[in-house]
């Protein structure tokens, strides 16, 4: 994880940047509370969160939850042993990692290291998802194509579909261009 914010009081800064530096990230940024933390969340691209509970202007909780809905960065908070039992489930819930104080490097880096294999996990998931979405748009707008050659061509489902594709291998285009060739064709013919 390259790109890391850091949200804590000023006492901590040095030694949790220190820990992060130890655990990879490259470029550190910090932020002193949470209002300076949001106003960052809309400027950067971050890789991971840290935030050291409690904040100066709140406890923190807040500010984990609202970088895990606006953000795929890795969130980890970082509070006290007590605090940390309590908030630990539902945050957790959210994919937010809390660790309990006083954190070792080792605990850390594990934490990172399980945020950035996540992560990774997610990535890949959203690339599926996202080539799945696209095949089923594709299906969409040949079976609209198909609907539109049998109701003006008089053609079956099995002709509509061998003359769509045989349009797409003529033209050496793909089908789904094939079919919006023929559906901004007999579209247009009715206007």
């Amino acid at each position: 994880m390259e790109n890391a914010l850091i949200v804590s009081g000023e006492k901590s800064l040095p030694a949790l940047a220190s820990l992060l530096k130890g655990c990879g990230c490259s470029r550190l940024v910090t932020a002193a509370n949470a209002g300076e933390a949001r106003r960052k969340l809309l400027e950067l691209s971050l890789d991971l969160v840290l935030i050291n509970a409690p904040l100066p202007d709140e406890f923190g909780s807040e500010l984990a939850t609202s970088f895990a809905d606006a953000t795929m960065a890795g969130v980890v908070l970082v509070a006290p042993a007590l605090q940390a039992a309590e908030i630990a489930r539902p945050l957790e819930r959210l994919g937010i990692f809390v660790l309990e104080k006083p954190i070792s490097r080792s605990a850390l880096t594990q934490a990172i290291r399980l945020l950035a294999v996540s992560r990774q996990r997610i990535a890949q998931l959203q690339k599926k998802n996202a080539e799945l979405l696209q095949k089923l748009d594709d299906t969409r707008l040949a079976c609209r194509a198909k609907c539109l050659l049998v109701e003006r061509l008089h053609l079956t489902e099995d002709e509509a579909h061998h003359c769509l594709e045989r349009r797409a291998m003529d033209l050496r285009i793909s089908r789904r261009e094939a079919a919006l060739t023929v559906i901004r064709q007999y579209e247009s013919q009715n206007d």
